[in-house]
């Protein structure tokens, strides 16, 4: 499967804004679907007036240097602007089976059955290894041109037909909004691209096209209103320089007074408003090799957070990658990664370190409740993807239509050094074996194995899952999927899962052993 490439040489796949600017005249009163200048009002009738706005006006006053917007109306240079529509969809049917605990009446199953499945695959923990199917769906639309794309990305985690209650928190509605700006021939041989609005970086990408078999970036997610400029450079031979720098920064901040609850995502007040300012350096040779250098720093300083009396937070990333991708011999990534926090509770969600959600996820899961977010977090992480059929066909060349062989060796592991003696010195492995053979155009199989072991100093947490699948689609390169699952789970004495809402661990719930999901799937 291949989905949306959604950062594909940094190019953001989305949605566009289909609210093309026209300049109106500074002293003109914004009319609805005005699309005349002061300089046109020589050429073109004067607009009409009207009792009230279109519907589906924005809300906004007139833009800065007396701009007044022409909503819905086509551009007067029309060039090659086009919209485009893109998404992606999974949606599945998930069970965990159990034994049912205690004294089973007359009136019970002893057989218990679970949505989602009891199990410790948590996407902002370590143990995630994206084996369990997640509700997901995701909107791209993009209007633009050449030069500049207006983006709205709009997303949820659940569908409200099979919600048992509502979750505010999972139907983010849009997620992403803004505009990108590419400047092709600014200087000879190079490349630029601009990205000016609220969008999400991600760094460490451990597949060819997407976010690996983990289903999680291995340096960092930066999530923001900002910038984020993008410079290529031809040097020859061969070369290629890669130079991108943004900074961003949130919307906003939980205010003072606001208590922790479902609908608002269990908001912290002692979080302030949070900055990052990113700069990667990549030099790649003639495709097949691409090493990246990376620096993160996010930060607050709000005196408004917890009344102004918690320490201000950063959280800065180091880290280098490795990329090659080998033709028939395969794609290969490799990243270290060096995450060091420092009253990191203030925080937010500005970054994601192993999609945790700033410094109070990292203290969750890393560095713990007595380390004041304080702590070091090393992280190295590999994937080796290699298709046979691809391999063996050589020197002819094979585009996936017909029957193939995908094997995937991945890994990920991090050692955590914290303020909390209980945290301290621990170490964190988790590692994995796919298999995929696609036997005709509608059928093909898979068979995963994952190892996880969260803490080095007690095996009794670790535990293994064997995945194997049956994946039905409708050709050799179908853009759809629907996948059969069965799972089960080895699991150490010790292993915990969580409860609640919140959710927080809780010893007294054993695991589910079992797991069966039947999933759908379409990328376009």
């Amino acid at each position: 499967m291949q989905p949306i490439r959604k950062n594909e040489s940094r190019v953001r796949l989305g949605l566009g804004v289909t609210g093309l600017l026209v300049a109106l005249s500074v002293s003109a009163p914004a009319r609805a679907q005005s699309t005349v200048t002061q300089n046109d009002e020589d050429k073109a009738p004067s607009p009409q007036p009207s009792l009230g706005l279109a519907p589906g006006t924005p809300q906004v006053g007139t833009l800065p240097g007396g701009l007044t917007p022409a909503y819905g109306q086509a551009a007067t240079d029309q060039q090659d602007w086009r919209f485009d529509f893109h998404g992606f969809l999974t949606m599945p049917l998930r069970a965990g089976l159990n034994t049912r605990s205690g004294v089973v009446t007359t009136d019970q199953h002893t057989t218990v059955l679970h949505a989602p499945p009891v199990v410790p695959d948590y996407i902002d923990s370590f143990t995630y290894t994206s084996t369990v199917p997640n509700p997901y769906a995701q909107l791209n639309f993009s209007y633009g041109n050449s030069v500049v794309t207006g983006t709205v990305i709009l997303l949820a985690e659940t569908a409200v037909t099979a919600q048992s209650f509502f979750n505010p928190p999972s139907e983010a509605g849009i997620a992403d909004a803004f505009l990108t700006y590419r400047l092709p021939n600014l200087l000879k041989q190079s490349h630029f691209e601009i990205n000016v609005g609220v969008f999400s970086n991600r760094y460490g990408i451990m597949g060819e096209y997407d976010l690996g078999r983990y289903g999680t970036p291995a340096i960092a997610q930066i999530n923001g209103a900002g910038e984020n400029i993008i410079g290529q450079f031809v040097l020859g031979k061969g070369f290629l320089l890669d130079i991108e720098q943004g900074i961003q920064g949130q919307l906003d901040n939980p205010p003072e007074g606001i208590l922790p609850a479902g609908w608002n995502g269990f908001a912290d007040p002692s979080v302030g408003s949070g900055f990052a300012n990113h700069v990667h350096v990549g030099l790649g040779y003639k495709g097949v090799a691409t090493l990246g250098l990376h620096y993160i720093n996010a930060w607050t300083q709000d005196d408004r957070a917890s009344q102004g009396t918690t320490p201000d937070g950063s959280i800065g990333v180091l880290a280098a990658d490795l990329r090659l991708s080998m033709s028939r011999f395969g794609h290969f990534y490799f990243a270290a990664t060096r995450a060091s926090a420092v009253n990191s509770g203030s925080v937010g969600g500005i970054i994601q370190v192993l999609n945790t959600t700033g410094g109070a996820g990292l203290m969750s899961d890393y560095f713990g409740p007595n380390s004041n977010g304080t702590g070091t977090l090393l992280i190295v992480a590999g994937e080796y993807d290699l298709s046979i059929g691809r391999l063996l066909r050589y020197p002819n060349t094979f585009k996936g239509d017909g029957p193939d062989i995908v094997v995937s060796l991945f890994g990920m592991a991090a050692y955590v050094t914290s303020n909390d003696p209980v945290y301290n010195n621990i170490s964190k492995r988790k590692y994995g074996i796919e298999g995929g053979y696609a036997l005709l155009p509608w059928l093909a199989a898979s068979l995963r194995l994952d190892r996880v072991e969260p803490d080095n100093w007690d095996g009794s947490q670790s535990f293994t899952i064997a995945s194997p699948r049956l994946i039905f689609r409708s050709s050799w390169q179908a853009h759809d999927q629907v996948v059969l699952q069965y799972q089960h789970w080895f699991d150490g004495s010790g292993v915990v899962v969580r409860n609640g809402y919140p959710a927080v661990p809780d010893p007294s719930i054993h695991p589910d052993q079992d797991v069966l999901s039947l999933s759908a799937s379409m990328w376009w």
